[in-house]
């Protein structure tokens, strides 16, 4: 057990000044999976979430029963209560238990959806019930994910988020695309069984992986020790040295300078990154993955007579996921991201000239463009969600985080349930006013998003609250 900061002896205090210098850049001395390891239980929760909200996006098939646009949107709205929940618990109960909340949850909607696959209110239940699962762990995660992660993998440790959220994505769209409709076998049973599994590997490795709390929130209760001993918990091998004491100091200096700071304070330094994340993250990342492009994306597909698309579109986006996950931390946020931003945009604006004429829809060639846009959209979306999870847990003063986080959150559900209410028909309008946002926003964001690469929590908040920031890396 490790001894309380007081009385604790540094191993390898002699160290370098060079290597000091470098730990406290990286607020670790090497490359260190203790965080990352310690988020396992949280991966399925979000496989979870990604194939409900795929599911709420048109890859239903087989799914819906009774009113289609309620069952798409009240996983949405389950979202937003979660989110909104996730602030009150916070306030009277332990993060842990909210996690392990969430976990029952999910194990609920898919006892539902295996036991009463063709029961409409069942069905409801459980989509709202998997929602509040996942707007409570949402919240919570990234919190926790952006305190114990070291400055230089923290980008890869928040960035799990969207990219488990892109696996369970890919997992719907390719089982509900390949799944014929003389099975006997309900498509939402499978779905049921399959959070089933991620429910059960969440609980099952929350006591081994998940019990290392967050050492900001110690601190912000005064007990240095407890802190300690969490970032110790999160070293590998599990030993105190210079690295965890630069870190510890860290820690407590962004914790003193929060503290400092009135409530108005905190508003002011919150609303301009505020403005940033609803449309970096709440308004792009939904149009990125839309039921119109989802939509279209079927559309042209059984124009074509194919079912490949959407195996295809899956794979591309994990892909395309993947590779943010590796470099975020290496090549940085800003230029990769808003790269992917552009050309999504321009993609989807592409898809809305092609849709201008009518006869375009039962065209062989025109579907065919329309399909391979489609498969270039998911590969560059899910290379774009990645980088959003790490804003979005780095832009925020940290006592009013959790609410600034819950509002970028619920904007993003609102946008997807007003395209959800308001989709009728194929027409241009409905792929060129997002797909030109997309761009027009993107070039904005590039002179005033910030790059935050190995940057402390504390820097990287200081770098959202400026207006104007040209620096690409």
């Amino acid at each position: 057990m490790a001894t309380a900061p007081s009385t604790f002896v540094i191993i390898g205090a002699a160290a370098t000044n060079n290597q000091r210098q470098n730990r406290g850049k990286n607020g670790c001395c090497c490359c260190n999976p203790i965080a990352a390891i310690t988020l396992i239980p949280d991966i399925f929760i979000f496989f979870s979430a990604g194939m409900n909200l795929a599911l709420g996006l048109g890859w239903d098939y087989y799914s819906a029963f009774g009113p289609v646009k309620h069952f798409r949107f009240s996983w949405f709205i389950g979202v937003i209560a979660g989110a909104l929940l996730a602030l009150l618990f916070r306030l009277v109960i332990s993060k842990q238990f909210i996690r392990v909340l969430a976990k029952i949850l999910i194990l609920a909607e898919g006892i539902l959806f295996t036991s009463a696959p063709y029961d409409e209110q069942a069905l409801l239940a459980g989509r709202y019930l998997n929602g509040i699962a996942v707007g409570l762990s949402t919240i919570i995660f990234l919190l926790r994910a952006s305190e114990i992660s070291p400055n230089h993998q923290r980008g890869s440790c928040l960035a799990i988020e969207q990219y488990c959220i892109s696996v369970g994505i890919a997992i719907q769209m390719i089982y509900t695309s390949q799944w014929a409709d003389d099975t006997r076998f309900p498509a939402n049973r499978l779905h049921g069984i399959l959070d089933i599994i991620f429910a059960a590997c969440a609980i099952a490795s929350a006591g081994r992986f998940g019990s290392i709390e967050s050492p900001v929130d110690w601190l912000w209760k005064g007990q240095e020790t407890a802190a300690w001993e969490c970032l110790v918990g999160l070293q590998y091998p599990n030993a105190a040295d210079g690295a965890t004491k630069i870190r510890l100091e860290e820690l407590t200096e962004y914790v003193r300078y929060e503290a400092n700071l009135s409530l108005m304070d905190d508003i002011k330094r919150g609303a301009l990154p505020l403005v940033k994340m609803i449309f970096f993250r709440s308004m792009i990342l939904a149009f990125s993955f839309s039921l119109p492009l989802s939509l279209i994306l079927q559309h042209s597909s059984d124009v074509n007579y194919t079912t490949w698309p959407a195996i295809v579109a899956g794979c591309l986006r994990i892909f395309g996921g993947f590779i943010a996950q590796m470099q975020i931390d290496f090549l940085g946020r800003k230029s990769p991201a808003l790269f992917c931003s552009i050309v999504v945009g321009a993609f989807v604006t592409g898809i809305g000239g092609i849709c201008a004429d009518f006869f375009n829809l039962q065209s062989v060639y025109e579907m065919s463009v329309v399909t391979t846009l489609c498969l270039l959209i998911q590969f560059f979306a899910g290379c774009f969600a990645p980088f959003t999870s790490a804003f979005l847990g780095e832009a925020f003063p940290w006592i009013l985080k959790p609410y600034f986080m819950a509002i970028v959150v619920v904007m993003e559900q609102i946008i997807h349930i007003i395209v959800i209410c308001t989709f009728w028909e194929f027409n241009s309008g409905l792929f060129l006013a997002p797909g030109i946002l997309i761009i027009v926003v993107s070039m904005i964001l590039a002179v005033t998003m910030p790059e935050t690469r190995n940057t402390s929590l504390m820097e990287a908040q200081g770098r959202f609250r400026n207006l104007i920031y040209f620096k690409a890396y």
